[in-house]
């Protein structure tokens, strides 16, 4: 296994550094050759990302400096990424996420509610569909909390009696797994994806508030939980319907944990000023990555917050993502500055936005240019990219823009597990689940969305701009 993977690697290496000079050396009719360099710089990177012969973050980084040192563009466009708003945003959220997460309120709170019933099958499903939904809301960032709730409830699936590769056991894992992925578009710090899109749409003169975001994907959210609910527990049919003493386990857990610490409340506290900053963002008019940086520094700060600084930057923040990212958006940038963003709108965007004169016909184009974007492990590139013309096209088909780009983000083909990054690899180090079990659920996760919004576009988003909330 281990040499298949460095042959893997290999592989994609050779053919990654070979498609760059490949593509680089034709002659395309219409193309600047900046343009052309960079496209071959991305093509090549897509093949790194599938591959991996080097780490993600690298290759992103790699998609940076490249174009920067054979002259493409200038330094400031390479790295304009790391210095806007949308990067220090997510370096906010981020920190946020971990403060919560190493403070244990957020473990504290889950146990809590898992307590309250008794652990049947459909019981625990549903409490599961329930914490996740409210969790989004504590702990933003939908990899922690995917990980810390595998970390309470899969310890669950023995107390049933059957092993972990049981259909309770896998039942438990994918659904956690995939309502961690629904509910990491429910806010607008749910994950890096949101926060590039909430930056492109800033670009674009189109800004949004923590609470326009929340409220705009709360019912399709809620409406994918709830499908997805009802797949994964018809899907996985239970061996046993209950887990005899597992409610007693999860409490005696809690109660391990004692009183409440100082630490977590002045967590609970902090986090529950910061959220309210941001709900009433309309009142104060306190920009929502100001609020968002104002509390990273409240949960540093000494006497007052919950960590020190030393432990923040060296544990908390996980750096890799961030140096990612900040590549990520640079290509939007240098896509502008070389013209590839003209050209890849014209050739591949636009085609499919052709046929979307209607609100129904929109999201469908959206949902196809997302499975595309995602089947090519390009869907977090291509948000930068693929914002302007989605509004453009969303305006064109009498769809609010700002809900056209909500649509993008949140219509992801989720059963194409290679791509579904970091939620099927944690699902998968808990060895409960193959990627075909994954790809069952999954596909049914790719049709919910489009569904929720065709649903929300004829009622709850026409009712969101009545009362002007959009």
């Amino acid at each position: 296994m281990l040499n298949n993977h460095k042959g893997i690697r290999v592989a994609g290496a050779i053919a990654g550094v070979s498609i760059f000079f490949i593509f680089k050396s034709l002659n395309i009719t219409g193309m600047e050759p900046e343009a052309q360099e960079l496209i071959a710089l991305l093509l090549a990177a897509i093949i790194f990302w599938l591959t991996t012969p080097i780490p993600m973050y690298l290759t992103g980084l790699l998609v940076a400096v490249i174009p920067w040192a054979l002259g493409l563009v200038s330094f400031e466009t390479a790295f304009s990424g790391f210095s806007g708003n949308t990067f220090w945003f997510l370096f906010a959220a981020l920190g946020i996420a971990g403060c919560i997460k190493e403070s244990g309120v957020a473990r504290r709170i889950a146990l809590w509610l898992v307590s309250k019933v008794e652990p049947t099958f459909h019981r625990l499903m549903f409490i599961i569909m329930i914490v996740m939904f409210l969790l989004g809301y504590i702990l933003p960032l939908g990899v922690a909390r995917v990980a810390l709730m595998l970390a309470i409830l899969t310890p669950l699936i023995a107390l049933f009696g059957v092993p972990g590769k049981s259909n309770i056991g896998k039942a438990i894992t994918i659904a956690v797994a995939m309502f961690g992925m629904a509910t990491s578009w429910q806010i607008l710090t749910g994950g890096a994806p949101g926060l590039i899109m909430w930056g492109s749409l800033a670009e674009l003169g189109y800004e949004v508030s923590w609470f326009q975001w929340a409220a705009i994907m709360v019912v399709p959210t809620l409406l994918v939980l709830f499908i997805m609910h009802l797949t994964v527990s018809r899907m996985f049919k239970p061996e046993v319907g209950i887990a005899p003493g597992g409610r007693e386990k999860v409490k005696q857990e809690l109660e391990s944990l004692g009183l409440m610490k100082t630490m977590e409340k002045r967590s609970l506290i902090t986090l529950g000023v910061i959220i309210v900053c941001w709900l009433t963002e309309p009142l104060h008019h306190i920009e929502t990555e100001v609020v968002g940086i104002v509390g990273v520094f409240i949960f540093v700060l000494p006497m007052v917050g919950t960590t020190s600084f030393d432990i923040f930057i060296k544990k908390l923040i996980p750096w890799p993502l961030l140096i990612f990212v900040g590549a990520v958006i640079s290509l939007a940038a240098m896509a502008v500055s070389t013209g590839m963003d003209t050209y890849i709108n014209q050739s591949v965007v636009a085609p499919i936005y052709s046929i979307a004169d209607s609100p129904f016909l929109f999201i469908i184009s959206t949902w196809v240019l997302n499975s595309a974007a995602g089947a090519m492990m390009v869907s977090v590139p291509s948000i930068p990219l693929f914002a302007a013309p989605i509004t453009e096209a969303a305006i064109s088909a009498g769809v609010n823009p700002i809900v056209g780009a909500l649509i993008y983000l949140s219509c992801f083909p989720q059963m194409l597990f290679y791509c579904a990054i970091p939620f099927f690899p944690i699902a998968m180090g808990y060895c409960s689940i193959e990627a075909r079990d994954w790809i069952k659920a999954g596909f049914v996760f790719f049709l919910a969305w489009p569904i929720a919004h065709i649903i929300c576009m004829f009622t709850w988003y026409p009712l969101l701009e009545l009362m002007e909330i959009i």
